[in-house]
């Protein structure tokens, strides 16, 4: 019981500091209540917020800004969750439905209660696609998943987060942290996943007997050598050289002694980041070797840019780029290279 109560403790002046949140309040009259509340002035900051919603029609598109700047400066763990969740239920389609979810998740992890972090996270996902907080419920979602013993979901949503953080250097920094346990995992699933891309990527290219540039060259399989022929006849003395040709019948050239030049080849990588930072490459790069794929990371206008795989065809990258996508998340797309 103790713990519980200095959790929500916790969780209460963390989210009075504003921080992970997306949204800001707007209404001069919201900013001030939420800066008094910050300032330890927290009975004061009551009775105003109390006072506006009172005063405002619940059709006033004010209203859910106002509910959910209540739940921010309530006086009880159980007050913020009672308000946040009015918000999300009757103000689903407002711009403060999103936010109030995202507490609900830091809260319910406070009290460890990871059933009701993870409900909260997977509705988030599905009801807003397109929110921008995604990124940050990835961070959560990684905490939340790993102390419920269910590293799977952990990596995945970590993995859509460093996906989508990529302007949030100190967000990136922190999804990259978590996602180091991904890395070390080494359980079935993902060798298994590894397992299946190495063998994929022993295929021939275009029937060349060669694997692809994914894998090692190890040569073609081992044969035993054809049994030695002995060297042709000479041909008898008497057998007449070949005529000449006639003038009529130009005369067959001569082979080249240097090699025919060998065409361009186009090679096809799939893209899984473009960041600001080198250290952000590194993570996403980190996350894709486990895999066992070929990672280039290209220096483009001021990005680093991070690719997989090396293919012959569009159609093999944008194969791969269907089973990365499925595999580590974010919106994976194909390059093409001279």
């Amino acid at each position: 019981m103790t713990y519980r109560f200095s959790a929500l403790l916790g969780v209460v002046a963390f989210v009075l500091t504003g921080a992970s949140s997306a949204a800001a309040q707007t209404d001069p009259r919201l900013v001030e209540v939420v800066r008094a509340a910050q300032e330890g002035r927290g009975d004061s900051a009551r009775v105003v917020v109390d006072r506006l919603l009172a005063a405002t029609s619940p059709s006033d598109t004010l209203y859910p800004q106002i509910l959910y700047t209540q739940a921010m400066v309530a006086g009880t763990a159980g007050d913020m969750r009672r308000l946040l969740q009015r918000v999300t239920v009757e103000y689903g389609t407002s711009s403060w439905a999103d936010d109030a979810l995202l507490r609900l998740v830091q809260m319910e992890y406070a009290t460890r209660n990871y059933e009701g972090a993870a409900r909260n996270l997977e509705r988030l996902k599905l009801d807003y696609p397109s929110t921008p907080l995604l990124a940050q419920a990835a961070y959560w979602a990684g905490r939340t998943y790993f102390d419920a013993n269910n590293p799977t979901a952990a990596c995945r949503w970590l993995a859509d987060g460093m996906a989508q953080a990529q302007n949030d250097v100190e967000l990136q920094n922190q999804l990259g942290y978590l996602y180091q346990r991904c890395d070390l995992r080494g359980d079935t699933s993902s060798r298994a996943a590894g397992d299946s891309t190495a063998r994929d990527s022993t295929r021939d290219v275009a029937g060349t007997g060669r694997p692809s540039a994914d894998s090692a060259w190890v040569g073609p399989p081992t044969a035993s050598p054809p049994a030695a022929t002995p060297p042709p006849a000479a041909p008898p003395a008497t057998t007449p050289p070949p005529a000449a040709p006639t003038p009529t019948q130009p005369p067959t050239s001569a082979p080249t002694s240097g090699a025919a030049p060998r065409p361009t080849r186009t090679i096809y990588r799939v893209q899984i980041a473009a960041v600001g930072t080198r250290k952000g490459a590194e993570d996403a790069a980190r996350k894709a070797r486990p895999l066992g794929l070929t990672v280039v990371t290209v220096e483009d206008k001021g990005l680093y840019k991070v690719r997989v795989g090396e293919y012959p065809t569009r159609e093999a990258a944008q194969n791969a780029a269907a089973s990365l996508k499925a595999r580590l998340g974010g919106s994976p797309f194909v390059v093409s290279e001279p």
